[in-house]
């Protein structure tokens, strides 16, 4: 069958992507409850909205790629999908980190529950290099409490570690 063509369409990527929608939607709405602000004079809902808004565009780019009924898929090959090839083990460190992140940020503050986190993530995309992913979030976090911190004059949760 190797010259026989068909259309289709990505079906695995169909309901990963509906999800994602939802959950973009979702995002969106309880961040538009809080006070969006303004870019001058942002409000806490302001970030998390633009973050649902990025995560609904792209969530509906891959579902409506996945209906593209013109791309032509040749019959017997393996059609894969975005999502295939995904380590569930890797997603549940992240998803399990993400929520810990979430609990322990006022009790141990921003700098240690983001280094922490950034550690963890970096590690599960490259486990051989510790030292590196070790200086990697200690760069990342000394970036981010600089911009915010002391150039944006953001308060962020001090935690165990106060400076100010």
């Amino acid at each position: 069958m190797a010259g026989k063509e068909t259309y289709g369409f990505k079906k695995r990527d169909i309901i990963p992507a509906i999800i994602w929608i939802i959950i973009g939607l979702t995002v969106m709405m309880v961040s538009h409850g809080m006070s969006l602000g303004t870019l001058q004079t942002p409000g806490p809902g302001l970030f998390p909205f633009l973050l649902g808004s990025l995560l609904l565009i792209i969530s509906l780019s891959i579902f409506i790629n996945s209906l593209n009924v013109t791309k032509k898929i040749s019959v017997g090959t393996d059609e894969t999908g975005i999502w295939s090839g995904i380590e569930y083990k890797n997603v549940l460190i992240i998803g399990v980190s993400l929520v810990a992140y979430a609990l322990l940020l006022v009790k141990l503050g921003f700098l240690i529950t983001a280094f922490l986190f950034l550690f963890v993530l970096f590690s599960v995309f490259d486990s051989r290099r510790w030292i590196l992913t070790l200086v990697v979030s200690l760069i990342t976090i000394s970036i981010t409490y600089t911009l915010f911190v002391l150039i944006l004059q953001v308060e962020l949760p001090p935690g165990l570690l106060r400076f100010r």
